[in-house]
């Protein structure tokens, strides 16, 4: 497995990316990941500094520096450490790729260099928030701010697509955040969507409150990538909430709510609905998220994601008539190429 990480990407890279990039080839073996080898892709004059004489056995170097012209889109520039790293692992040298850099710029890239999947006109990135019945699926949390019923209803197939494939339930439940439960309440983007999702034939469980989240009412969340993006946030916020207002709790109960909410050890989410496996990194991670964000590369690679997506969509939609009820905003993707 041949994993590209955007050595330049990150608050404090390159330095936190490569003691991560070697805290994840030591814990390979015991995590059962065979022949891993990590690539740091950027400009090795300010790479090499950071790396022992010899090179780490399984850490290689790849050479590339961004154009002055467009050294404040790195998703634009041919030649930036992530465009680079998506373009090779499109051509097939890389299993996927790991940044921690701009998240706008490496969705540009990866729009750029892998593509959509068949029938997605929207791609999403998606995460886990721990309930109380285990985790849900929320999506989007940033990809884009807005989102018709169409890309909500897109934003379902991929949720269902990931969960089935990553926990093994076989219908995930879905729930459509919004701010109340009846099916008539919320703004005509969201009713519609959730008329959309009624007839879709996704095990729909309806509209989910925010105080519904953290039971765990639904396998997947949708909503819009501003609202997710809040969600989110306010999740990471909730450890140092616990441990300055109840302090009476314990300090092992405390370290056990940071342990779920901490998104270092979480490492980094897959943009869902790309053609290739790209996970973005929150930019403040830390050498143990680039880690993890490293095994995460694998786990999707191996699940060949993006093919399951398209198949399943496929399937589910087969029919024109159901393309035109129900994705219209994309039905000619659907249809098989000749």
């Amino acid at each position: 497995m041949r994993i590209a990480l955007d050595s330049l990407g990150g608050d404090r890279a390159p330095e936190i990316t490569i003691k991560g990039a070697q805290l994840a080839l030591d814990e390979a073996p015991r995590r059962g990941v065979q022949n891993l080898s990590i690539v740091l892709v950027g400009d090795k004059k300010r790479i090499r500094s950071f790396l022992p004489a010899t090179m780490p056995e399984g850490l290689e170097l790849l050479h590339t520096v961004a154009t002055k012209k467009s050294s404040n889109s790195p998703g634009e520039d041919e030649k930036s450490p992530i465009r680079t790293a998506l373009r090779l692992h499109r051509q097939g040298e890389f299993d996927g790729v790991v940044s921690a850099g701009s998240t706008a710029a490496q969705i540009i890239a990866s729009l750029i260099e892998l593509e959509k999947c068949h029938g997605i006109s929207r791609p999403a990135i998606g995460t886990f928030l721990p309930t109380v019945r285990g985790s849900s699926f929320l999506l989007d949390i940033g990809a884009s701010l807005t989102a018709t019923p169409h890309h909500l209803v897109q934003f379902a197939a991929l949720g269902h697509v990931f969960v089935k494939e990553t926990l093994g339930i076989a219908e995930p439940r879905i729930g459509l955040i919004n701010v109340g439960s009846e099916s008539t309440v919320g703004d005509r983007g969201v009713v519609e969507a959730h008329r959309l999702l009624l007839e879709s034939g996704f095990n729909f469980q309806g509209f989910i409150e925010g105080r519904e989240v953290p039971v765990g009412v639904a396998d997947v969340l949708v909503t819009n990538g501003f609202i997710g993006n809040v969600l989110l946030k306010f999740a990471e916020g909730i450890p140092a909430f616990v441990r300055a207002c109840l302090p009476d709790m314990g300090e092992e109960a405390i370290v056990a709510v940071s342990r779920k909410l901490d998104f270092h050890a979480h490492g980094g989410e897959p943009l869902l609905g790309v053609k290739g496996v790209s996970i973005i990194c929150h930019g403040a991670s830390s050498e143990r998220a680039i880690c993890q964000a490293v095994f995460r590369a694998v786990e999707i690679a191996k699940l060949q994601l993006h093919q399951k997506i398209e198949a399943f969509l496929v399937d589910r939609f087969a029919t024109y008539f159901s393309q035109v009820k129900y994705l219209r905003s994309f039905r000619r993707s659907l249809r098989p190429t000749e």
